[in-house]
């Protein structure tokens, strides 16, 4: 099954989204993690695509979405929470299914709970969290931090791979054809 890669404006911030499974009514949003983008949902959306519309969106800063200008006050939940709603809005979404790794079942769980945009409450109407938890360990926020908010760059596409492969380690066996697929999706080119 194929996708359809498009761009909306939520919160004033061009969004970017994967769009699997368009002809179905049932829809799954499929959101990434604290450090990744939505193209890492691509199989688990390819799977599900046969039976539901699945939305795999970018977070702000992230893949192919917009860098925040005012990254203390967006890059947090309650933002997150802000693009949400206007995700589903824009694509006429009443209802859905939530599945969120990391950070995206963090937002899927303020979501669901109303809490910043009480209008999403009753719109999802189950929640799918992994790699989440109410309290992380302090060796996988120290793990964290050693990569996320200041991304290395690298001459080339192997070097990163070869860096995923060891600061993504911990998160369990991957294929050959795993590791470059998600290399390549979370490659951007720099002007240097």
């Amino acid at each position: 099954m194929s996708f359809t890669s498009n761009y909306l404006s939520c919160a004033g911030r061009e969004i970017h989204y994967t769009e699997w499974g368009a002809q179905h009514s049932a829809t799954v949003i499929a959101w990434h993690g604290l450090a990744r983008t939505g193209r890492d949902m691509d199989e688990l959306a390819a799977h599900l695509s046969t039976r539901y519309r699945v939305i795999c969106p970018d977070t702000i800063g992230r893949g192919l979405s917009q860098w925040s200008p005012d990254p203390k006050s967006e890059y947090q939940l309650s933002f997150y929470a802000r693009l949400a709603a206007d995700l589903f809005d824009q694509l006429h979404i009443d209802r859905a299914h939530w599945v969120g790794t990391s950070m995206g079942g963090a937002i899927g769980t303020v979501c669901a709970s109303g809490l910043f945009q009480p209008q999403l409450k009753d719109r999802i109407v189950s929640l799918v969290l992994n790699d989440t938890a109410p309290q992380v360990a302090d060796a996988a926020i120290e793990r964290i931090k050693s990569y996320a908010g200041n991304p290395p760059a690298f001459n080339t596409v192997r070097e990163l791979e070869v860096f995923f492969r060891q600061v993504y380690k911990p998160y369990g066996w991957l294929s050959d054809a795993q590791w470059r697929s998600l290399t390549e999706t979370s490659t951007r080119r720099l002007p240097d």
